[in-house]
């Protein structure tokens, strides 16, 4: 039996899709064999589209196909009162409502054969998560595409972190359409962190450290936080320890990578 697997989910639009096969390629570089699932199409695009990779790293990726029901494709409407891409709803609704099911066959069998799958999903697909929870041996990480800078602005409700360094905080209100709100409601997971699992979030310390220590504050002081400490045990005692008592609750890219390694050898 293999030790460990990583099993990436995106969410089917350009800019998720590019962040979560730009972070299966990290993983991949490092060693790991990383499943890439998507519908077809989609795996395509983001294969076409990859910039910084050549075509030998994209071999070390095993993508997968989700199959998904026909949907309307509508052309953009420039006459839109917003730019929001609400063309793109038939397809998200056909994924939400097949994707689940496709992503359970590739996980069961996976499961069969590796000692650990880690599932690293994009926080719109809350299913994978649901899935890798029904796994003796899954784990789930929720990859939040957007900045820290707007996680932040969520948990802060007096924007004061952000109205102090003259940013403006824009709410998922200010733009979307009405249908797409709905759906965020049904798609995204039930809770903040997952169980037994934490959060990922594509930034960096020199651009919004300030940021990412909120949502560090936050989300670690939750009842899912607590979880996730419970948890790390395997990441450190300073992992384990709230910010306040000296912990970190934190890990970079590497540290990641070697959280996935561990039992490799076992």
């Amino acid at each position: 039996m293999a030790p460990v697997t990583v099993v990436v989910v995106p969410f089917p639009a350009q800019g998720h899709l590019n962040q979560l096969l730009h972070l299966s390629l990290q993983l991949a570089s490092r060693g790991l064999p990383v499943h890439y699932a998507a519908p077809g199409p989609h795996v395509r695009q983001a294969r076409a589209r990859v910039h910084g990779w050549g075509d030998d790293a994209l071999r070390c990726i095993h993508f997968h196909e989700l199959a998904i029901s026909a949907y309307a494709s509508p052309p953009p409407d420039p006459a839109a009162a917003s730019p929001f891409p609400s063309h793109l709803m038939p397809l998200w609704e056909a994924f939400i409502a097949d994707a689940p099911a496709q992503l359970a066959g590739l996980l069961e069998g996976l499961s069969a054969a590796h000692r650990r799958v880690v599932v690293v999903y994009d926080r719109m697909n809350g299913f994978a998560a649901d899935e890798a929870a029904r796994l003796p041996n899954g784990e789930a990480f929720g990859l939040h595409c957007l900045a820290a800078s707007t996680l932040a602005g969520k948990m802060d409700a007096g924007l004061r972190l952000m109205r102090g360094r003259g940013l403006a905080f824009r709410a998922l209100d200010g733009y979307a359409s009405k249908e797409f709100k709905e759906y965020v409601k049904r798609a995204l997971p039930h809770k903040e962190i997952s169980p037994g699992a934490g959060i990922l979030i594509n930034t960096c310390r020199a651009l919004e450290g300030e940021f990412i220590d909120k949502v560090i504050e936050e989300a670690m002081v939750s009842e899912e936080g607590m979880a996730v400490r419970q948890r790390a045990k395997v990441l450190g005692e300073a992992v384990r320890a709230s910010p306040s008592d000296g912990g970190l609750s934190r890990k970079d890219l590497d540290d990641f990578i070697a959280y996935i390694y561990i039992g490799r050898e076992d």
